[in-house]
């Protein structure tokens, strides 16, 4: 008999609106999001083994941009750490936790494919670590070491605790979050609504997500950066987004995106300001992702096509608003 084993995805996100209220006492920023999952997916199998403890490995597909990075020098796996610092090892313990359950001479191993960009500010540790949460959920039950499985609401319980973006990338598809960002609504994506074009350009030097907010807050206090308004998701931004028109208006979508962080993002890491200068244009919109640096270019329809410097090393092709998204 096979060892019991599950498998699961979860995918990565972009921002397309991300307000940022004022720091609290303790040390968390409220927040208006918009999240929308894309077309690029974190797989993790947990399966039971005879080897106590838990063990971790990686695989990184041969056609993914990781790999790409990987082969020119510019990402080493070695940083994904392969013990309890992995957010997918701490996803795994939370469900046993949940479930009362102590591994004992038995142990899980845990096998991570990754596809989407380490410290790209699309959440690729919190889609592990979804990943990882719904593949133990289904593993435990499987192996008769649970009589039933958490509920969805449980497992983004769970999920809010290791981390804000989790609990979106455990629901995927397009979301409203506010709070720390945990706290969601899901939006409907009418079946014929088209697909946005959403083109990541990634860069080789990484930007610290506490040190731009760090950044946003000390530059508030100076003057330098807006003081935060109206913690709401436009109404406008969302319906522009779901129209089913069979070419999107573009203006009416760009209009309302909005990134906080963008600002202080570009102050610790000036050369973004080059890059987002060169990819605007009447058929594109392009903004920070998250708390970079990747620069995320958005477009209604066609594959993205440009020569400049900047964007020939590092690209991910990707769709938002497609329904066959998890």
């Amino acid at each position: 008999m096979s060892a019991a084993s599950a498998t699961a995805c979860a995918p990565g996100k972009v921002n397309l609106y991300f307000a940022v209220g004022d720091v609290q006492p303790n040390g968390y920023h409220p927040v208006a999001s918009l999240y929308a999952a894309v077309s690029l997916y974190e797989e993790v199998t947990v399966a039971v083994s005879d080897e106590p403890g838990f063990s971790v490995s990686v695989e990184i597909p041969e056609e993914s941009v990781l790999a790409q990075m990987e082969r020119a020098g510019d990402f080493d796996r070695s940083s994904i750490p392969l013990d309890a610092r992995n957010l997918a090892v701490k996803a795994v313990q939370a469900v046993l936790d949940a479930q009362g359950i102590e591994l004992g001479e038995k142990g899980l191993s845990i096998h991570i494919v990754k596809n989407v960009p380490v410290a790209g500010g699309m959440a690729g540790g919190s889609a592990d670590a979804a990943a990882a949460l719904k593949a133990t959920n289904r593993c435990v039950v499987e192996a008769g070491w649970a009589s039933k499985a958490l509920t969805d609401d449980e497992l983004r319980d769970l999920g809010a605790e290791l981390g804000a973006d989790v609990p979106f990338c455990l629901m995927g598809g397009l979301a409203i979050g506010y709070g720390t960002g945990t706290e969601l609504t899901p939006l409907d994506v009418p079946a014929d609504t088209q697909p946005l074009h959403l083109t990541m350009i990634l860069s080789t030097q990484g930007l610290s997500t506490p040190a731009v907010f760090a950044e946003l807050d000390a530059g508030r206090a100076e003057g330098r950066y807006p003081a935060p308004g109206e913690l709401e998701v436009p109404q406008a931004l969302i319906e522009a987004l779901i129209d089913s028109s069979p070419s999107k208006d573009l203006a009416a979508i760009t209009r309302h995106i909005r990134n906080d962080l963008q600002a202080p993002a570009i102050t610790l890491q000036p050369a973004l300001a080059d890059v987002l200068n060169q990819q605007q244009g009447a058929d594109a919109h392009a903004f920070v992702s998250g708390s970079g640096p990747t620069v995320a270019v958005l477009r209604a329809e066609g594959r993205y096509n440009s020569q400049t410097p900047q964007s020939k090393k590092y690209i991910a092709e990707l769709k938002i608003l497609d329904r066959n998204l998890v």
